[in-house]
């Protein structure tokens, strides 16, 4: 078994973190915040289809490293 480091794992974090910040906002501040949520859903659906994430190009902008595997204890 593998632990994934890198823009990966980077990605998936800051998707879920905007998806659930998105999904709180609307439940406490306004229905409507919800559709944030959609943003981290559509780029993951097109890193999917596509194979290009405008994440991780942004990511390599700020230095992010590139895929690690390393092998879990």
């Amino acid at each position: 078994m593998y632990v994934c480091n890198g823009k990966g794992s980077t990605i998936r974090l800051l998707a879920g973190s905007v998806f659930w910040i998105a999904i709180l906002l609307g439940l406490f501040v306004n229905r409507y915040l919800v559709l944030i949520g959609a943003l981290p859903a559509t780029m993951l659906i097109v890193s999917y289809l596509t194979g290009w994430c405008l994440t991780e190009t942004v990511l390599e902008r700020f230095g992010a490293n590139r895929l690690i595997r390393v092998p879990r204890r």
